[in-house]
């Protein structure tokens, strides 16, 4: 499968997510480098927001 830049298994930078299927918190992808994706809290008043590294793999996409 050829990359493009910034995907990676249908995930894109400014895609919406969840760190895993059962997850409450939504993400949304920063950036994309290799197998990872720095990923921040969509919710701006969220308490120690900053955005943090996270494995593409575990990502799941977050229902609109």
């Amino acid at each position: 499968m050829t990359e493009n830049s910034g995907t990676r298994a249908g995930l894109r930078v400014g895609d919406r997510v969840k760190v895993h299927a059962e997850g409450t918190s939504v993400f949304v992808i920063v950036s994309v480098e290799g197998e990872d994706a720095l990923v921040e809290s969509v919710d701006e008043g969220a308490p120690g927001r900053f955005p943090f590294h996270c494995k593409l793999s575990r990502l799941v996409p977050a229902e609109s």
